[in-house]
């Protein structure tokens, strides 16, 4: 099966989602072994997530949230949470 040709704009989306999920991640204290380890996911696969190179779906982004204890949208979308790197 060929890959799924996307968007620039949905790059540039995957990209933000990851860096911020990258960021929560980090602040909460996470390694990226341990944390994927959680989400039930591989390291290679967190990280692909977290460069934008494979997009966090939603089921990944609610076993995320739960992990890092803050609600689903302040990953996907930071801009309507104060406090949130866009």
């Amino acid at each position: 099966m060929a890959p799924k040709i996307i968007t620039e704009t949905e790059q540039k989306e995957r990209e933000r989602v990851g860096a911020t999920l990258r960021h929560f991640r980090r602040r909460d204290g996470w390694d990226l072994g341990p944390f994927a380890t959680q989400l039930g996911i591989s390291y290679s696969y967190l990280s692909n997530i977290e460069a934008g190179r494979k997009p966090l779906t939603d089921i990944l982004l609610a076993r995320a949230a739960k992990l890092l204890d803050c609600d689903p949208v302040a990953i996907k979308h930071p801009d309507l949470i104060e406090d949130v790197p866009a």
